[in-house]
């Protein structure tokens, strides 16, 4: 992978910010300036996401993330999986596993998918302007028997783990994670291809790398998920 301009991987990887204008004489980047492979079937657990796509529940929402926003220092993706969850299983009465929820992250939120170790390797926080580490994974509990309205109970825990508690999936986009990778090669020194395959060898439980999130987003589409953006 070779990375010609770092303001335009950072842009294309991280989703914070916007591209740059070219002036009038500039030259636009070479197709091979961000290369991403494109994977083959038997590189990706393709029955896994099809299963997953193919859940039986009558209510099944996508949300699609990528920039790691944060709301009051937790993140909105989670939030937003939560509470609509709540929604369904408190205030509707359709009760528990109602509705299925899956986030897919492209851009800078697959850094969601990565250990502390990743995090604190390349600096990933900083970058994104979050925590030093991956605090946004752990819950801080997973009692279902506590009340919705337990702010230390597991239906008021905007964690990875506590929506995956309550049957959340997770799809992790393989070219946004193949872009952070260029970038944080680019940052904190190193080879792109070396970046990719420790981000790969130190993914959190939970999270699925697939092809391309927006071709995820558009399967998950044909299989009868309402798409809520949180970008």
């Amino acid at each position: 992978m070779h990375i010609s301009r770092k303001s335009f991987v950072a842009s294309a990887a991280m989703g914070v910010l916007a591209a740059p204008a070219l002036a009038e004489t500039e030259t636009p980047n070479p197709p091979s300036a961000l290369h991403f492979h494109v994977l083959e079937p038997h590189e990706f657990d393709r029955a896994r996401m099809l299963q997953t796509l193919s859940a039986p529940h009558r209510n099944k929402q996508v949300f699609q993330s990528v920039t790691p926003l944060l709301v009051a220092g937790v993140p909105s993706i989670y939030l937003h999986m939560q509470n609509s969850m709540n929604a369904f299983e408190f205030s509707l009465g359709q009760g528990p596993s109602s509705l299925a929820t899956l986030a897919i992250f492209t851009g800078g939120s697959v850094a969601y998918a990565l250990s502390d170790a990743m995090w604190t390797k390349y600096h990933l926080g900083a970058a994104l302007g979050m925590a030093p580490t991956n605090v946004y994974y752990t819950a801080r509990s997973l009692r279902r028997t506590a009340s919705p309205d337990d702010p230390d109970g597991i239906y008021q825990d905007w964690s990875a783990q506590a929506v995956m508690h309550r049957g959340g999936s997770f799809m992790v986009c393989h070219n946004a994670l193949t872009a952070v990778a260029g970038l944080a090669a680019s940052k904190n020194g190193g080879e792109p291809a070396a970046v990719l395959a420790d981000f790969k060898g130190h993914m959190l439980p939970g999270f699925q790398i697939v092809p391309a999130g927006v071709a995820a987003t558009q399967l998950a589409l044909e299989h009868g998920w309402s798409l809520y953006p949180v970008i």
